[in-house]
């Protein structure tokens, strides 16, 4: 061995870092436009960087398995038979990531008939003998053989960031073995992952106290009549496979690679490779300045706005938060004075067209007014927002800031009345020439404040959810993670969309993070402009979305009226329901188990009691899902014993579901008031629906009485008399109707008859009269289903009809309504072709899984591609109906207000003496927020909860 060096190599296992890579990031989140996956080719470039910053090698190669056996499968045939297939998206990925490293000037190595850990450990071992300190980054266990005074194994833990640095006292402190012991060990313990079967009940512990005992695996397996017990049996009885383990875990360390380590240098990029390969992928940017800085010895890239950055101030132009952005010069308002002084200095920055000031959002068949653009101006507007938390009934406020480009204006809480009546009179005078993000969480802050804000001009979280709605960012960070390629180290924010600052950051740090913050708000603006533009989004932002917000707002700062002591009463019944059941239950097992235990239930129900096993599940056992347990619960009305535990099982389950809904429920209501004020999700479904959290007041169950009943415990607060529930009826499907134009679909509509009878009658042709219960249930479910693009299989089972009668139902629906076939066929044809579906109202939703070379992930892109228009025409329009029935309250001046939106209803809070004007108003605001081709038809109730309001 020469003397040492102060000179590093890097060694890398190239698989190991791409699976990592691949499973950490969601690959619905890295695809191109054609359906290309790019998260493992990100995450490795990301990964690999981090890794080079911190470590800072001078030489680097990375080595990758090759398709095909290597020697290892001729002395141990079923050697890693075991791991499943690499997901098709990970294996078209690494071509990709070669062509990078190639691009980046990293040399990376393959060898036929050799595992990518042989190479490892050949190069590990040249620099070892050159007298460098070698670093081995993998994620294999095998690597630790290679640990000693010159060579460390990086393992990735938990967080890839965690990485361990695992040192010969590392080694002996984890598997109190030496490295030069581990294989020994490996060898007696076996490798699940390999297939290496090892000594049964013989783990790391064991083999460890042989190896210090007797020294190798030789003196043990010489020794082997010694050891005592069934753990000696068992090394006896395997020691002809523990030699073999041995053997094949070994790796080989001097492999005819055809490099020196002279080849393993780095730093001599290929920008036009570069450049081409991230614009195929994608990629934004800043990955390839953030890259390339890495890459090239630490020179950002020349010709781009950071490079020169960098250039002109002899450093990067990255700040303390990593963004790259040219942040804004704080002014801290201490009067209102000095407020105004500062909007006047400023105002020659704003410049916002009249076209957008003037923009009306009231109109909703105006095609021509869908045309509106946002431009360049957003990239010239004030930039309003605010910090503290938003949650809706407990909101508080610790800052506002009012920015442009160049300068903010931070105003501390508490605020002083001067300067809250200044702010307050600038935000009602410049809403529309402001970016938010997120308008109605600012408004629960500005609300704590005691202020408020029209609509505004842009909102950078409506933007992204429109621009791209499968993808959702939980906060500021995320967002900016997404469309700007911008990664802020360890600025971690809650999920509720503003920053909280707690009482440990220093002022400095405090007004960092705000600049920060205004600096990626303007910038998702500025990136998000055209895009919206581009997809004609901007009037749905303006017109739908916004408005919609400031709905939300007022419905989630109302809150909803809880009887808390019936929804204790409630808890305790339910849970005395579930202990009864679970007692039942016990009595037909013959003992206690944990019904929640797949395990334990697999032995009750298929051991035990002999029933026959249900589908395996990918870890190999027996599914005992829902579905299963029912179906298992139907077909064993022979056995008395499992058809009654299954049924106190099953009665167990929903009675335990009920009472954790209710204790949700219980947990979210807010002692001020008694009310629950839940948060609707705007930017979360894909489809356009709202959701709700905090909780889901969704999952309530609708479909049984006592789900039902839970409705129950909504009342009407002080100061009101009753709630009134109004719903569309078939929305889905009258919109289907609608888009389809099918003449005998749409005349089941006009008809006035029992929508689904009539149906029924139409596809098996027979009198309406003399339509059988199960045919009319069997022909709504196809109806639905084609609606919300349910498959023939779904439909078999949702009906528990063999596949072939779903098959020979949707083809006699589909004879009868031709032109509802043909608009669900030319709808994944056209989102094939464009790469996106739209509804009524030009909403947009992108499929790029359409072309992937994934079967299922097609499959699944093809199922929402046929329901995207319809569901997503089914919220616009309720969207729409809220927007319109929140005006008609305000213009009537009455108290009444709604408190809630569930799926396709709304309820209200009606005030004493305005039960029948406020029904008026609402049902006039719903069955009018659109025209089709068949009416709108909303059915309202009024009563003394929200069950009784039910109709």
């Amino acid at each position: 061995m020469t003397e040492p060096t102060n000179e590093t190599l890097l060694v890398v296992d190239g698989h190991s870092l791409a699976f990592r890579a691949f499973y950490a990031l969601p690959v619905e989140n890295f695809s191109t436009a054609a359906g290309q996956a790019t998260n493992a080719v990100w995450g490795f470039a990301t990964m690999l960087s981090q890794v080079i910053e911190a470590e800072k090698p001078d030489h680097l190669g990375v080595a990758f398995d090759m398709k095909g056996g290597t020697f290892r499968n001729d002395m141990l045939p079923q050697y890693k038979g075991t791991r499943e297939a690499a997901p098709e998206e990970l294996l078209t990925q690494l071509p990709l990531i070669q062509r990078m490293l190639k691009a980046l000037g990293v040399t990376y190595i393959e060898k036929q008939g050799y595992e990518g850990d042989d190479i490892i450990a050949t190069l590990a071992t040249m620099g070892d003998d050159a007298g460098y300190h070698t670093l081995v980054l993998s994620g294999d266990r095998d690597a630790f053989q290679l640990v000693d005074d010159n060579v460390t194994v990086l393992y990735p833990g938990h967080h890839f960031k965690d990485l361990k640095h695992m040192t010969p006292q590392s080694i002996v402190d984890k598997y109190k073995v030496t490295p030069a012991q581990y294989p020994d060990l490996a060898a007696l313990r076996g490798e699940t992952a390999d297939n290496i079967p090892g000594v049964p009940g013989v783990g790391d512990g064991y083999a460890a106290k042989w190896i210090n005992q007797y020294g190798s695996l030789d003196a043990i397996c010489e020794h082997a009549d010694e050891v005592t017990g069934k753990k000696g049996e068992a090394l006896r009885a395997n020691i002809d496979q523990v030699k073999l383990n041995r053997k094949v875990n070994a790796l080989v360390r001097d492999v005819d690679l055809g490099v020196d380590i002279e080849d393993l240098t780095f730093g001599s990029v290929d920008v036009a490779q570069i450049d081409a390969l991230f614009k195929e992928l994608e990629f934004g940017p800043r990955t390839k300045t953030r890259v390339m800085k890495i890459f090239n010895g630490g020179v950002s890239p020349a010709g781009t706005a950071q490079g020169a950055a960098a250039a002109q101030s002899g450093g990067p132009a990255e700040d303390k938060l990593d963004s790259g952005l040219d942040t804004p010069k704080i002014t801290v308002i201490e009067s209102a004075a000095q407020f105004e002084q500062w909007v006047e200095a400023h105002r020659h920055e704003i410049n916002v067209p009249d076209d957008i000031v003037d923009f009306p959002v009231s109109d909703y068949s105006n095609e021509a007014e869908r045309h509106i653009m946002c431009g360049d101006a957003v990239g010239h507007a004030w930039t309003v927002t605010a910090w503290g938390d938003a949650r809706p009934g407990r909101a508080h406020v610790q800052a506002c800031a009012v920015a442009t480009a160049s300068s903010a204006a931070i105003i501390e809480a508490p605020m002083a009345s001067s300067v809250q009546t200044a702010l307050d009179r600038f935000l009602k005078a410049e809403h529309f020439r402001t970016i938010v993000h997120g308008y109605k969480e600012l408004l629960h802050l500005l609300s704590a404040a005691g202020l408020g804000m029209a609509l505004p001009m842009f909102d950078t979280k409506l933007g992204g959810y429109l621009a791209q709605p499968d993808f959702h960012a939980d906060n500021l960070n995320q967002a900016a993670e997404h469309f700007l390629d911008i990664h802020v180290v360890d600025a971690e924010q809650p999920a509720q969309g503003v920053l909280d600052f707690d009482d440990e950051h220093t002022e400095e740090d405090l007004n960092e993070r705000r600049v920060h913050d205004l600096a990626v708000i303007r910038e998702l603006a500025v990136t998000l402009g055209p895009v919206i533009d581009e997809r004609r989004q901007y009037w749905l932002m303006r017109a739908i979305e916004l408005p919609v917000s400031r709905v939300l707002h007022g419905m989630e700062q109302s809150g909803a009226k809880i009887d808390r002591s019936r929804l204790t009463d409630m808890r305790d019944r339910f849970a005395a329901d579930a202990r009864q059941a679970q007692e039942m239950a016990w009595q037909y097992a013959g003992g206690e188990i944990n019904l929640q235990s797949p395990k334990q239930l697999q032995k009750v129900l298929f051991v035990d009691m002999g029933l026959k096993p249900t589908k395996r599940t990918k870890n190999g056992s027996y599914t005992t899902n829902a579905a299963a347990l029912q179906n298992l619960y139907i077909h064993s009305v022979d056995n008395e014993q499992a058809n009654g535990f299954l049924g106190a099982l099953l009665r167990h389950r929903e009675t335990n579901k009920l009472k954790q809904i209710v204790q949700t429920l219980i947990d979210a209501t807010n002692k001020a008031d008694e009310r629950i004020h839940t948060t609707f999700e705007q930017t979360v479904a894909a489809t356009g629906r709202l959701s709700s959290v905090d909780p889901n007041l969704q999952n309530i169950p609708n479909r049984n009485a006592v789900g039902r009943e839970i409705r129950s415990v909504f009342v009407p607060g002080e100061g009101y008399e009753a709630l009134m529930s109004c719903d569309y009826s078939q929305v889905e499907l009258r919109i289907m109707a609608d888009l389809s134009g099918d003449e005998a679909l749409i005349e089941a509509f006009r008809s006035g008859a029992d929508f689904h009878k009539y149906v029924a009658s139409m596809v098996y042709g027979v009198p309406v009269d003399q339509i059988t219960g199960d045919q009319r249930s069997h022909v709504k479910a196809m109806s639905y289903g084609l609606a919300y693009g349910l498959s023939t299989y779904g439909l078999a089972q949702q009906l528990n009809i063999a596949q072939r009668e779903a098959e020979a139902l949707k083809n006699r629906y589909f004879d009868t309504f031709g032109k509802v076939h043909d608009y669900l066929e030319s709808l994944v044809a056209t989102a094939r072709e464009k790469g996106y579906t739209e509804t009524i109202f030009g909403r947009r939703r992108y499929f790029p899984a359409l072309r992937s070379t994934n079967r299922m992930a097609r499959d699944a892109a093809e199922r929402a591609a046929l329901n995207a228009p319809i569901q997503g025409s089914a919220a616009d329009i309720m969207k729409i109906a809220m927007i319109r029935a929140g005006q008609a309250l305000d213009e009537a001046g009455v108290k009444s207000r709604i408190i809630l939106q569930i799926h396709d209803e709304l309820v209200v809070e009606i005030a004493p003496g305005e039960s029948e004007q406020v029904t008026e108003l609402i049902r006039n605001a719903m069955e009018h927020a659109v025209d089709l081709a068949v009416p709108l038809d909303v059915s309202c109730g009024i009563g003394s909860d929200w069950q009784l309001a039910a109709h």
